[in-house]
């Protein structure tokens, strides 16, 4: 994840990175709406907001406010999170993600050394094919880090969070009489 942050970063506060210079970086990405024009501006573009939703989704899955509304939701403040409400989005994001960043960091070096076909250069921007190459891998690492990890704050949420049977908590048998009588804890001292 830290590479690509700090392709961004280094975009953002106006250098230049992998061969792709903050300009054209941020000419590239304001396309679009409004919106999209002013996160441009300030150096945000879709990739950031969607990594910065599965962090706050991941962080949910981790910590005990994504069990229980915390108090900045308001009108939710203390009641229980439905256990589908954060596991349907990370099962089908993580899966996504886990995929796709695999698929490119195993592609970047093996366009690298040509057994695979070089990427389409995107020439507005001035890339070259070594830092298109390496932006893949960044992204892969990322993408991939991320996905994985949300599978495993799934996997731990979804078990942190299973319901439990009532019938299943109940059906050890009562102790026996004799074995009541042996254990140490109720056991009468003789006089």
């Amino acid at each position: 994840m830290l590479p690509w942050a700090g392709a961004k970063t280094i975009w953002t506060l106006g250098g230049d990175a992998l061969g792709i210079t903050a300009e054209k970086w941020k000419e590239s990405n304001s396309g679009g709406s409004e919106v999209a024009k002013a996160l441009a501006d300030v150096g945000i573009d879709v990739t950031v907001l969607a990594a910065g939703l599965g962090f706050f989704l991941l962080t949910g899955l981790m910590y005990p406010w994504g069990q229980v509304f915390p108090r900045w939701t308001l009108i939710l403040s203390g009641r229980r999170v439905p256990r589908l409400l954060p596991l349907i989005p990370a099962w089908l994001t993580a899966f996504g993600l886990s995929v796709y960043g695999v698929l490119l960091v195993i592609y970047a070096p093996l366009a690298a050394l040509g057994v695979l076909p070089a990427p389409k250069l995107d020439t507005d921007l001035g890339a070259t094919l070594s830092g298109t190459l390496w932006l893949a891998a960044f992204g892969g690492m990322a993408f991939g880090g991320l996905g994985f990890a949300l599978l495993t704050a799934a996997r731990s949420y979804s078990a942190r969070t299973r319901p439990v049977c009532a019938t299943a908590a109940t059906s050890e048998a009562p102790p026996t009489e004799t074995a009541r009588a042996n254990s140490p804890a109720t056991a009468v001292p003789a006089d």
